[in-house]
């Protein structure tokens, strides 16, 4: 299990679809997801504290890029 409190903007980070991510920021208090990344395309998304995309396990698909380790700066 990652924890993504320990990123630093920049770092990059390995989905389970074998994609690198790059870390953005941790998200303001209060908002629903924990984290923002950014795919090689450019794209945004967000993340929980563990990696996960969805924070509702029910949602969660094998094929959702899940982060499974942090790279740090490469």
């Amino acid at each position: 299990m990652v924890d993504l409190n320990t990123c630093k903007p920049g770092d990059k980070l390995l989905s389970s679809q074998g994609e690198i991510l790059t870390y953005i920021q941790r998200l303001p208090e209060g908002n629903y997801y924990d984290h923002e990344v950014e795919y090689a395309s450019g794209s945004r998304g967000t993340r929980i504290n563990d990696g996960h995309v969805f924070r509702n396990e029910s949602k969660r698909l094998p094929i959702d890029h899940d982060i499974v380790k942090i790279l740090g700066c490469i």
